[in-house]
């Protein structure tokens, strides 16, 4: 298959997922996911970025993120590296701790930027680790949902304007978060993470492709959707 895409731009943001290979564990307690966000906090310090959310589980991790000066692969080549000699010198180990390249498709700066926010800090919903998202302490959900400090996680205009009330952008966002994803979103976001390509509408896409000489002509088993957003979804549940 070919390798997943990875456009290089200003101001672009992406959806970066990465698995322990062979689909192993590379958290397994506590102070595993700790070491993992401090690393990510000192190296928003050494080569900047905006954070939009994350979520960190047994085998994986989801991060949103913007590059505001390195590029994408320059930051998480760093982060990955930082992460693996810490895991060996911690449990003695050597090899592979991440699979092969990791996934970091573009997202679309509009209702599908809030999508794949949504599908990341659902993870621990969806995994059945816990019953309310803010039990879970490895993702961004608390700064969104629950008003909780965050130093990791930037503002993010798109879920400011859920309402100019603090209180009320974290009921609402506690609602869409707790609510079904419809399957075909669900689908759509998963398969854009798969295949490396843009998430967002087809008329994005396919500008974003030709501005940047992309090759969408990756695709995975499926019909495509017209429209795979949040805003999609709730104004199909009004009808």
């Amino acid at each position: 298959m070919p390798r997943p895409l990875r456009p290089i731009d200003d101001g672009l943001i992406y959806h970066v997922i990465n698995r322990g290979n062979n689909r192993q564990a590379v958290f397994r307690k506590q102070s595993d996911f700790q070491a993992f966000l401090d690393a990510l906090g000192e190296l928003k310090q050494r080569k900047p970025f905006k954070l939009y959310g994350y979520c960190l589980l047994g085998n994986h991790f989801h991060l949103l993120i913007r590059p505001t000066g390195a590029s994408i692969s320059r930051i998480l080549q760093s982060l990955l590296v930082s992460h693996t000699l810490r895991y060996h010198r911690h449990y003695k180990s050597g090899g592979h701790v991440w699979q092969g390249r990791f996934k970091s498709p573009v997202v679309q700066n509009d209702e599908h930027l809030l999508t794949v926010l949504r599908y990341i800090e659902a993870n621990p919903l969806r995994a059945k680790l816990v019953r309310r998202a803010g039990q879970y302490p490895w993702s961004s959900y608390r700064a969104h949902g629950l008003g909780e400090t965050d130093e990791l996680v930037d503002p993010l205009v798109n879920y400011d304007e859920l309402s100019p009330y603090p209180t009320v952008r974290q009921r609402k966002w506690a609602q869409i978060v707790h609510g079904a994803m419809d399957e075909d979103l669900l689908r759509d976001v998963r398969a854009s993470g798969a295949a490396g390509l843009p998430y967002g509408k087809p008329d994005w896409v396919n500008r974003l492709a030709k501005r940047l000489d992309l090759d969408l002509t990756i695709r995975l088993r499926g019909r495509p959707r017209k429209d795979s957003s949040l805003a999609a979804e709730t104004r199909a549940r009004k009808k």
